[in-house]
């Protein structure tokens, strides 16, 4: 377990994988756009940019999965890179707009290829799950970096510097710390006075058209928190299985189950922490004045409320949770949350 004292590594290129069946980037792109259209309000299906990613997604992704294996390949994506021109459309080509549509669209791109590398897969140690979820964290920082570089370029803003390679999930950190184990606290069987300001999307009963995005309210957040320069965390809370539980669920217990647990969630958090409602089954906490023992505190505060939440088919409910904490794990809001969500990836992994 990491103790916060050691300065953590760059994630490895993880080449003895061998994820050959990841050579098609079509493929590899057509699971992102399907990702990001289940992702998108139905209003907003018809208005992704297919014909742009039907352009240049391919490459990108065959890019990313290069650069999983390769720290050469990872070079070509970064500045000064032949690829960081390509890297830097990754939220245009998808329509995304502003930081929290490009924080969206990368999460997608993530969420795709981890699925297709976990497709892929056969009998895999942990060692190389946790090395590969770390790497993939790295290299969707390196395309992030390049992103929201170009955006303070075309800003007339000089760039700040990217931590190295991870800025989306601060890889730089989040990378670097493979798996972080306590975050997961599988032994353990997944507002109060929550700040209004912060919980909009946490209310299922607001109309949806005045609902925002839950990255627009967690990137809001994160930012004034790192405006302040105050150490902060964000905590990705996935409750395994719960789509498959949902999508079993005739009798509505799912989800009477799965919304106690996000009950329990809020009511597992201090006065300042905030909980942000993505989908049934995930959650983000952001905590201000909070370090990596004190977020891995309230993870452990978090699992245990969710395992007390009720039971499914005679088994409680579990939750695996990324952690990321500013500043060792990035400065910008979009590698803290790139960051915490490979975390959980990382953690069911564990």
């Amino acid at each position: 377990m990491l103790d916060g004292s050691h300065p953590a590594r760059p994630a490895r290129p993880v080449a003895e994988a061998q994820l050959a069946a990841l050579g098609d980037g079509e493929a590899l792109a057509k699971g992102w756009l399907l990702t990001l259209i289940a992702g998108a309000p139905l209003a907003r299906a018809g208005v992704l940019p297919a014909e742009a990613m039907v352009r240049e997604a391919p490459g990108l992704c065959d890019a990313a999965v290069a650069a999983i294996g390769s720290d050469t390949a990872l070079e070509r994506l970064g500045a000064g890179g032949d690829l960081a021109g390509l890297a830097s459309r990754a939220g245009s080509m998808t329509g995304a707009d502003g930081p929290a549509g490009v924080v969206a669209a990368l999460a997608a791109l993530r969420a795709s290829l981890w699925h297709a590398v976990l497709e892929d897969l056969r009998d895999p140690g942990p060692e190389i799950v946790a090395a590969l979820a770390a790497r993939l964290a790295r290299v969707c920082d390196a395309i992030a970096a390049a992103v929201f570089a170009d955006v303070a370029a075309a800003d007339g803003v000089p760039p700040a510097p990217v931590p190295t390679p991870p800025p989306v999930a601060q890889p730089a950190a989040a990378a670097a710390t493979p798996v972080d184990p306590a975050p997961h606290l599988a032994a353990v069987p997944p507002p109060a006075a929550v700040p209004a300001d912060v919980f909009p999307t946490a209310t299922a009963t607001a109309p949806a058209a005045a609902q925002e995005s839950w990255a627009t309210v967690v990137v809001g957040r994160l930012a004034r928190l790192l405006a302040e320069r105050t150490s902060c965390a964000i905590l990705a809370v996935d409750i395994d299985d719960a789509d498959r539980l949902l999508a079993a669920d005739v009798r509505g217990d799912a989800a009477a189950t799965l919304e106690r647990a996000e009950r329990a969630i809020r009511e597992a958090l201090r006065p300042s922490d905030a909980a942000v409602h993505e989908r049934e089954g995930r959650v983000w906490v952001v905590a201000a004045d909070t370090t990596l023992e004190a977020a891995r505190v309230l993870a452990q505060r978090i699992v245990t409320a969710v395992g007390a939440a009720g039971e499914l088919h005679g088994a409680p409910l579990r939750a695996s949770i990324g952690i990321a904490t500013s500043p060792p794990d990035g400065d910008d809001a979009a590698s803290l949350i790139a960051h915490a969500d490979e975390g959980v990836f990382a953690a069911r992994a564990a």
